[in-house]
């Protein structure tokens, strides 16, 4: 558990807050006890939410649909006042362990333990369907693992079964691991769909996998519409409750009272004080043991001088039960409906040379606070990116492609109907679909003509002006349907990554589309998912990677050479490739040949869709993070010619926060920004590191859910959920 610093309350309602649980898009997550002793989970909605009418209204739906459900394997709600200046609900606090986090410390669950949670899963998706309800993010992080049985939490997306305006066809909100195919595609919505979540977590649960598989958002989606799981390693009952869970036809699906039925005639589960294995039951025990033991709440701390240093964190203990019970009380308790995870991960760390050099004096987080040169609250779905043009901002989603000017008023809408394009296949991460040649916006997407099941990647120029669609390519390859990423444009080429070998459904591809000529320039179809690509601004090469292999293909789609290497991050920067490696060095390696240049050890890689780099004005300059021995990070330039540090210096520690250090830089005008784990924005020196100034209004969220674009003097900010576009002065007023 997180402790409570300056910016956290002290006090909601009748409760006195005791720590920070987690943190999400509508809030923060605390552990309060009442007047009586009684331990709750509080969700505390975030200010700048707090003065939306519209958030606040969706908060009012929340706390009512929480409200109606009330059950065993439930976390009922004890109070709440959605009118409250900061709105907050408080929830029965249940010491469980998530499951995700059992499964990934101890494995797969045995198999009655796999039949009671079913059991349980089923229970309770009868008590949420019963109140009316579709839960709608039913999924391994959302289930807590407790002494006396599982409990489903988190309807901060539920909505009523029959609110049509609340689940409109073409809005994908979900985890696309557990989605239902219906779902995935954005589809009206039954509590079929909640069945279909509950039997890809329990075959997660049984597994240790995923049953549709790992990586991006968009291939996963693709693999639960079009694909069927292989089940053969279930035990016969298992794979029975699964199969049928899974039907892509929502009918077809049993209810969860045939669920419950169906494991009692496979044998009754064991009870409830020994339903969980040995090792899980002694972990939910910390949990509890830790968490109900916590102390009171600290005072609220003075507030530093300019000057004065902030403390630094001290590198990890060596007392392993100390590290075990830490790690169990910050990294596996969900609280309540808010769901809330988080994890203390013992990330110590080396210098480059193995030994243990002494922690960097960090600067004071005290900076200026960036005041919003103005926000909109108009944007109804996640922005998956966003593009500076000409002073105006456009912003792309699932459904819509939309542009504001440079006072956030809206300019142009382009739908999906309207272009006939999807254009974006998961809109669960922000990731690139865009980009500007000079003239147009050039947009790759899915049309419905041709292709897989009618579908066919297109790649649609829009006019920036007025948003309207000014012609497309569509890429003439019946098996390969479904857009990962746009690589970029270089030399009037726009590069696409892409879903389907060509030669049949599995693997990807890259589309080299010739913009002038509007026709293919090259397709080079790949047997493995290909999950990122590095475009140079010169030469003919672009590189992608699969899971551990690089590939680089040269002006006609021809493998130029591969080399296996796990790298996650891949970029190009100063006439080079740029490849992190799982150990955290950097390696450049020559386009033509693939031969390394030098490398760089300590380096910090990217967040999820986040960038591990930013170059500098000129060829010559790559602004990266360092991994210091304290958790923290050092902010750096480094020679593209050599791979030496120019400079490094310390960055400002992190807020509490829910994630590990991992890097999200952008460079703009003479600004360095780095988004922290904390989501807290950071305008730095690019000359020496130094904060300039900082944003908090998005602290709490998910990094990963927030995407960024820079130019005409200002930084604009859009969070994936709630929708916010915040436009910041480059100078921070």
């Amino acid at each position: 558990m997180q402790p409570l610093d300056g910016m956290d309350p002290r006090q909601v309602g009748p409760y006195a807050l005791v720590g920070r649980l987690g943190a999400g898009g509508m809030g923060a997550v605390y552990l309060g006890r009442s007047v009586g002793g009684r331990a709750v989970a509080v969700k505390v909605v975030r200010p700048e939410l707090a003065e939306d009418a519209e958030f606040r209204q969706r908060f009012r739906q929340e706390v009512a649909a929480a409200r109606r459900v009330s059950g065993a394997f439930t976390a009922p709600v004890v109070d709440a006042d959605p009118e409250a200046a900061l709105p907050w609900m408080a929830t029965a606090f249940v010491p469980g362990l998530a499951l995700r986090q059992a499964v990934e410390r101890h494995g797969p669950l045995p198999v009655a333990t796999v039949r009671t949670l079913a059991a349980g899963l089923a229970e309770a998706l009868g008590e949420v369907h019963g109140a009316g309800l579709i839960h709608r993010d039913l999924k391994p992080g959302n289930v807590l693992l407790a002494l006396d049985g599982p409990h489903v939490i988190d309807f901060g997306i539920s909505r009523a079964a029959d609110a049509e305006g609340l689940t409109t066809t073409g809005s994908v909100i979900g985890s696309a691991p557990y989605m239902s195919p219906e779902q995935a595609l954005g589809e009206p919505l039954t509590p079929a769909a909640d069945v279909f979540s509950l039997g890809s977590t329990v075959a997660y649960a049984a597994l240790g996998r995923n049953l549709f598989g790992e990586g991006a958002g968009a291939a996963v989606l693709f693999r639960i519409v079009n694909t069927e799981p292989e089940l053969g390693e279930l035990p016969a009952d298992l794979r029975t409750l699964v199969a049928a869970c899974l039907a892509k036809n929502p009918a077809h699906r049993p209810t969860p009272r045939q669920l419950v039925a169906h494991v009692a005639l496979a044998g009754h589960p064991a009870g409830p004080d020994g339903w969980l294995p040995p090792t899980v039951a002694t972990d939910v025990r910390a949990v509890r043991a830790v968490l109900t033991a916590a102390p009171a709440p600290p005072p609220m701390p003075p507030r530093a001088p300019e000057s004065a240093t902030a403390p630094v964190d001290r590198p990890p203990s060596r007392g392993p039960r100390r590290r075990t019970l830490l790690a169990l009380g910050g990294g596996v308790l969900a609280a309540g409906a808010a769901g809330a995870a988080y994890a203390l991960i013992d990330r110590g760390r080396g210098s480059a040379s193995g030994k243990q050099a002494a922690p960097p004096v960090r600067p004071s987080a005290d900076v200026p606070e960036a005041v919003p040169l103005w926000q909109n609250h108009q944007v109804t779905l996640p922005c998956v990116q966003l593009l500076s043009l000409d002073g105006a901002v456009v912003g792309i989603t699932t459904r819509q492609t939309w542009a504001v000017d440079g006072d956030g008023k809206p300019k142009w809408t382009l739908d999906d109907a309207t272009a006939g394009l999807t254009f974006a296949l998961d809109s669960t991460q922000p990731h690139p679909v865009a980009a500007f040649d000079g003239h147009r916006i050039q947009l790759a997407g899915m049309g419905s003509t041709g292709g897989l099941g009618g579908l066919a990647t297109v790649l649609l120029a829009i006019d920036p002006a007025d948003g309207k669609a000014d012609g497309g390519v569509t890429l003439d390859k019946p098996k390969a349907a479904g857009v990962l990423r746009l690589a970029g444009i270089r030399g009037g080429t726009a590069y696409v990554l892409g879903l389907g070998q060509g030669q049949n459904q599995q693997g990807s591809n890259v589309w080299a589309v010739d913009l002038a000529g509007r026709r293919t320039a090259w397709f080079h179809g790949d047997g493995e998912l290909l999950l990122e690509a590095a475009l140079p601004a010169d030469g003919d090469r672009i590189l992608v990677s699969a899971a551990d292999r690089l590939t680089a293909l040269d002006g006609t789609g021809s493998v130029s050479w591969q080399a296996r290497l796990q790298s996650f991050g891949i970029a190009a920067a100063g006439g080079w490739f740029l490849t992190p490696d799982k150990d955290g060095a950097v390696t450049a390696l020559d386009p033509a040949t693939g031969r390394p240049a030098w490398s760089a050890p300590g380096i910090l890689g990217p967040r999820p869709n986040g960038s591990a780099f930013a170059q500098g004005p000129d060829d010559s300059l790559l602004y990266c993070l360092w991994a210091d021995i304290d958790g923290g990070s050092s902010v750096g330039a480094l020679d593209l010619k050599s791979g030496t540090p120019r400079w490094k210096t310390p960055l400002p520690p992190d807020g509490t926060a829910t994630g590990t250090y991992s890097a999200d830089l952008l460079y703009a005008e003479d600004t360095l920004y780095r988004i922290g784990r904390d989501a807290v924005v950071w305008a730095l020196d690019p000359a020496n590191g130094k904060a300039r100034w900082k944003y908090s209004g998005y602290k709490g969220t998910d990094p990963a859910t927030l995407t960024w674009t820079a130019g005409a003097g200002r930084l604009c900010v859009a969070a994936g959920s709630p929708s916010i576009l915040t436009a910041l002065s480059a100078k921070g007023n």
